[in-house]
């Protein structure tokens, strides 16, 4: 049944989202700035810190994830030794979850259940200690695990190192937008303004070279033509988003496979682009919170065939939809800022304009799929087993 060799795609894994390519392009300068951020902890086996932000697909994770395999790999070569550990924190959204996946880093038959908070911390420092060597910690979406009543965690590890014979703990925090608000005085004075890096979206030019290598990475020979990946990475352009562009390479190589022509051709990533339906790719849908996804199903609902929907009656149909799916409807501030958080994300658009008995009101619109066809997305995913991904920020 699978034993037919693919024709178009030669090596599925390097289309992962968890793929971490040997070698970055256009992300060197956040590279360098890591470097010199991080030398104290190569040389002298100092904490350090940074902190990454840019929009969803600007290449932060990956940035993180490689420059810490470097640095092991530079470390190993010059006879030092050291660590990291990659945790979500919208999976691991609490300290609890944080913890538990950090001792089990070192001791993965260490039980789920059973300990506290407390007692984690302590087996940890413990553990750190134990190992000998400099650990670095990224903590990836860390906003959701701030937003959660977790900020102790962040103070707790900054200071840890201060108990540690033998050992030192840095921390990578990477988020969409600044913490700055989030975390306390004392934890953000870890995270000076100069330890920042930005990430912005790519242009068209960077967004084609990515495709191109991701492609020579993972597709057969021949199998992407140039004119191709130009009509890739213009689709991606409008977002900037690589993770966007990902994915439509795969969306793209999957409809290939079922043709005769042995490539990708234009109307494959026509296709592929309809079916993903631009900037509402299913990764970005997953990647909204329970209250997001139910907000979203309203106004989708909301709207119908219509244009635009206001976010009057939008919200008549969050609270509607909440009491379907047995939540708490948020109040108009959170679900104004659930609209605002999308926009940005580019799920959907406002415009304010007059209408004749309120004065200026807020319309919203969903402007790259049909209503229709997100509602059902939204309504698939939403039957989906809840997990941790799925936990409200």
């Amino acid at each position: 049944m699978f034993d037919r060799q693919s024709v178009i795609i030669r090596d599925g894994a390097k289309l992962s989202f968890e793929y971490v390519p040997r070698k970055l392009i256009h992300r060197e300068e956040q590279m360098r700035h890591l470097e010199t951020l991080f030398r104290p902890m190569v040389t002298d086996g100092r904490p350090c810190s940074a902190f990454l932000f840019g929009g969803v697909g600007t290449g932060k994770t990956v940035t993180a994830k490689r420059f810490c395999e470097d640095m092991i790999h530079y470390c190993s070569a010059n006879g030092k030794l050291m660590d990291a550990i990659y945790v979500n924190c919208r999976l691991r959204n609490s300290e609890y979850g944080v913890y538990l996946q950090l001792v089990k880093h070192f001791d993965q038959g260490y039980p789920e259940r059973g300990f506290a908070v407390d007692e984690m911390m302590r087996n940890f420092r413990r553990q750190v200690d134990a190992a000998a060597r400099p650990v670095v910690l990224i903590f990836d979406e860390v906003d959701v695990l701030l937003k959660n009543n977790s900020k102790n965690i962040i103070y707790q590890l900054s200071r840890m190192t201060e108990e540690l014979r033998r050992s030192s703990i840095s921390m990578i925090l990477i988020s969409q937008m600044s913490v700055a608000e989030l975390l306390d005085e004392a934890s953000m004075s870890t995270f000076k303004r100069a330890n920042s890096i930005k990430f912005d979206r790519y242009s068209l030019d960077e967004l084609e070279e990515i495709i191109a290598m991701r492609a020579q990475e993972s597709l057969s020979d021949g199998a992407l033509g140039t004119e191709e990946i130009s009509l890739l990475a213009e689709i991606a352009s409008q977002y900037g988003d690589a993770r966007f562009a990902i994915e439509l390479i795969e969306k793209s190589a999957m409809i290939a496979e079922s043709e005769e022509n042995g490539r990708i051709v234009a109307d494959d990533i026509r296709t592929a682009n309809a079916m993903i339906y631009s900037d509402v790719s299913e990764s970005k849908l997953r990647s909204l919170d329970l209250n997001k996804r139910l907000a979203l199903l309203a106004i989708s609902r909301a709207i119908k065939k219509d244009p635009y929907v206001s976010i009057t009656s939008a919200e008549k149909t969050y609270a509607v939809v909440c009491e379907e799916y047995s939540q708490v409807a948020r109040k108009h501030t959170q679900f104004w800022t659930y609209i605002q958080d999308m926009e940005r994300m580019g799920l959907l658009a406002t415009t304010v304009k007059a209408e004749i008995e309120r004065g200026r009101t807020t319309f919203i619109s969903i402007p790259n799929i049909p209503p229709r066809e997100l509602a059902k997305k939204l309504e698939y995913l939403l039957e989906l087993p809840v997990t941790a991904e799925d936990c409200e920020l």
